[in-house]
């Protein structure tokens, strides 16, 4: 379980909390529970997120926990260094969120089950977090139509070339993968979120791997999101950035932390 971190001082324990509080059901627990570890990467943070770390680790907590660094910022730079860590160090299957959620306590055994029967990608559902106000509340009736969604993006990129193709999106807050995978396709690219959608890039080079029967959605495993961005620029803003193609024309701050 690999989580990237740049100044996440306000978020990152609350998240480090909600992944030791996972459970697993008897089938899954034999094969997950002796394993489980997290994997935090510090991206350059110039507040106490590190140290927030190393007090939870410090603390006992229920699952193993590391601290790694990565000082090239950028998230495709941390999520890379982050999964190649996990990998050297025995990983077979890989999940990854974000320091500013809060995954359900089923969320693991949930994305996970679909690598376990075969698959090599699995993206989760995202809603909202219950402690942003009337916004949340607001994206997260939204989201409720997230079949529609799936439908739209079939629809947005029926005719583009195999790997381009896709009927719903994986996103870095609530995806899993498997080691062999992640090698075989070039993982995440080493890049700045400013630059180009790590997660979009990775989702697209696993495609051409293994075609659409070899990623799935996992509709049970949720992750719950903080909507700082949207909050911080407003919705239509919001929107424009993540339609974006190329991120670095939009002329908008997006490492909003």
């Amino acid at each position: 379980m690999i989580v990237a971190a740049f100044n996440e001082e306000s978020y990152i324990l609350d998240t480090l909390r909600a992944l030791d509080d996972q459970r697993f059901d008897s089938v899954l627990h034999r094969r997950v529970f002796d394993g489980f570890r997290v994997i935090v990467v510090d991206n350059n943070s110039t507040d106490r997120t590190a140290d927030i770390v190393r007090e939870h680790i410090a603390s006992g907590p229920r699952f193993p926990v590391e601290l790694i660094s990565e000082r090239e910022k950028g998230c495709g730079y941390a999520v890379d260094t982050a999964t190649r860590y996990a990998i050297a160090t025995g990983a077979t299957f890989i999940a990854r969120t974000d320091a500013d959620t809060l995954p359900e306590p089923d969320w693991l055994a949930e994305i996970l089950r679909p690598l376990y029967a075969g698959k090599r990608l699995v993206g989760g559902r995202l809603r909202a977090r219950d402690d942003e106000g009337l916004t949340n509340r607001v994206f997260n009736v939204i989201g409720n139509g997230w079949r529609l969604g799936h439908v739209l993006e079939w629809y947005r990129t029926r005719n583009e070339p195999d790997q381009n193709r896709r009927s719903f999106a994986i996103c870095g807050p609530n995806m899993a993968f498997d080691a062999e995978v992640y090698e075989l396709s070039g993982g995440f690219p080493r890049a700045s979120m400013d630059d180009t959608d790590e997660d979009l890039v990775f989702h697209r080079r696993v495609r051409a791997l293994v075609g659409a029967d070899g990623i799935a959605l996992a509709p049970k495993a949720v992750v719950r999101i903080s909507l700082r961005r949207l909050h911080e620029v407003g919705v239509r803003e919001f929107v424009a950035w993540y339609g974006e193609k190329e991120r670095d024309t939009t002329g908008k701050k997006v490492d909003i932390r």
